[in-house]
């Protein structure tokens, strides 16, 4: 719980910090900057299955919005693999199963609600190297309220992320010893639009640092390429920092469960 009570404290502080302002013209926001931060932490759910929560909050600048996210994914590791292939390892890793609620505060128009469903599954591409290409696919169900009388809007999304980790090799010190370098590339294709963030493109490049408990750091700067930003832009270029803090191992005894990379949505 304490985890959970120092991020409510850090999102109190962040609400204090935003001050109202007039209404901006949509144009100001086709090129933007944004901070991300977020909290993650996981939930062993018996032997195999692992809860993983993110806790989130966006900041767009100039002030257009703040949103605040609570999303949870339970990860089904995949054991068996087909035996005619004759592999050491499944070539499906696990599945998940995701559920979240995002609000979402405007300054120039209503606050939108959203609550979202999502369903995936993982699979590696192991390299000559020895570097793991992880491939992430999943499906969105997004439900909307815009509070302004208009009712819930559905839409559905599909989703494809792949990425890698680069650990750093030449420990010059102590202190390099845990460090590490994720990169992802993921594209977001719109099935059935939603009022808001459809069709995306993000590049994620970062950097993270491995504490030798069960605490892990990561900063990445990220570009996005959003269609369907507001109601009336049809696209705007996102430059975001983002800072993510995990607690990020859970044992037992008969195996050891790390934290896995999620991709976060809008």
């Amino acid at each position: 719980m304490k985890h959970f009570f120092f991020l409510l404290l850090c999102l109190f502080l962040s609400v204090l910090q935003v001050k109202a302002q007039d209404s901006i013209p949509d144009q100001e926001i086709k090129v933007n900057q944004q901070l991300w931060l977020d909290y993650n932490f996981l939930n062993l759910i018996d032997s195999t299955k692992v809860l993983a929560t993110e806790i989130g909050y966006r900041k767009i600048t100039p002030k257009v919005f703040n949103r605040f996210l609570v999303h949870s994914t339970l990860n089904i590791p995949h054991e068996k693999s087909l035996d005619f292939l004759n592999l050491k390892k499944p070539i499906i890793e696990s599945f998940q199963l995701g559920a979240g609620i995002y609000y979402t505060h405007n300054y120039n128009t209503d606050d939108n609600l959203e609550f979202r469903l999502a369903q995936g599954f993982k699979f590696l591409i192991p390299t000559l190297r020895g570097v793991s290409i992880s491939n992430y696919i999943r499906l969105e169900e997004r439900f909307q309220n815009t509070f302004n009388n208009s009712g819930w809007t559905t839409g559905y999304r599909f989703r494809y992320r792949i990425s890698t980790e680069i650990n750093w090799k030449k420990h010059l010190t102590k202190f390099t010893d845990g460090i590490y370098i994720p990169l992802s590339l993921e594209m977001f294709f719109n099935l059935k639009k939603s009022d808001r963030y459809n069709d995306l493109i993000r590049i994620s490049p970062g950097i993270g640092y491995r504490l030798k408990n069960e605490w892990r750091f990561e900063v990445y700067l990220i570009f996005n390429e959003t269609k369907n930003s507001t109601e009336t832009n049809k696209s705007s270029s996102d430059f975001i920092l983002r800072i993510r803090v995990y607690k990020g191992k859970l044992s037992n005894p008969s195996k050891e469960v790390q934290l896995e990379q999620l991709p976060e949505s809008n």
